[in-house]
């Protein structure tokens, strides 16, 4: 998953990014060629196919990543739709000399802003934000059984996604959207490993009951127990 840069002195480990990652850009590209502006649908996936000049299983990944991030949404039997634009984004560029401590770093803003999505969504998460944070923690197993890790990846990042909607805050939503659209490339993958994250995975079961119970505190600490398995997992890996 890595490839290795040499620039004089200097030799750094640099991610390659993931078909669907690949084929995301494309269609935010195509998005942004075509002027396409929220509420407009998408091509077919057939059609973006022979557009974009992509897989179509690499295509379908891609917009599972998009939706995820918010950017697009597919509305059964009627299309994919482009999604309300953001009234905050954050635009930022850097290179990673350190991932370890990149990703530490990046957890603590993870930290601060998905903290105070968890305790509105505790007041606020409706029926259905509950049925979508319930569906996508089970389309991750499914997915972890059948060995297909980027879906699983997916589908654990379309439950945090359901819960910064949950919280019923567009602003905080459009923030963590943001943040989350710049590191997702390293959270996916981090170190190139992609089950890195699997042991946090009983603490989502812990925080979707208590959203469920409207349990502020058990919420808070399912959510710290998670962060603490994410930030165990990463200083546990060995520097190479």
């Amino acid at each position: 998953m890595y490839r290795v840069a040499v620039r004089g002195d200097q030799v750094k480990a640099i991610r390659k990014k993931r078909l669907s990652e690949i084929g995301a850009k494309e269609i935010k590209d195509y998005i942004k060629r075509e002027n396409l502006q929220s509420g407009d649908k998408l091509p077919s996936v057939a059609e973006l196919v022979d557009i974009l000049q992509i897989g179509r299983s690499s295509l379908r990944e891609a917009l599972q990543l998009l939706e995820t991030q918010g950017a697009i949404e597919v509305l059964n039997g009627k299309g994919t739709f482009i999604k309300d634009i953001k009234p905050f984004q954050i635009q930022m560029a850097f290179e990673v000399e350190d991932e370890k401590n990149f990703l530490l770093e990046a957890l603590e803003v993870r930290e601060a802003l998905e903290g105070k999505a968890v305790q509105l969504a505790v007041r606020a998460a409706s029926e259905e934000d509950i049925k979508s944070m319930d569906f996508h923690l089970k389309q991750y197993v499914q997915f972890i059984n059948e060995g297909k890790r980027e879906q699983a990846n997916l589908a654990d990042a379309g439950f945090h996604q359901a819960i910064y909607r949950a919280s019923n805050n567009p602003l905080l939503e459009s923030m963590i959207d943001s943040v989350w659209e710049t590191f997702h490339q390293f959270w996916n993958v981090p170190f190139g490993k992609d089950d890195i994250f699997d042991k946090s995975y009983p603490h989502h079961e812990t925080l979707l009951e208590a959203i469920k119970e409207t349990d502020e505190r058990k919420a808070q600490a399912a959510f710290q127990r998670i962060i603490k398995s994410v930030r165990d997992s990463i200083t546990e890996v060995k520097a190479l």
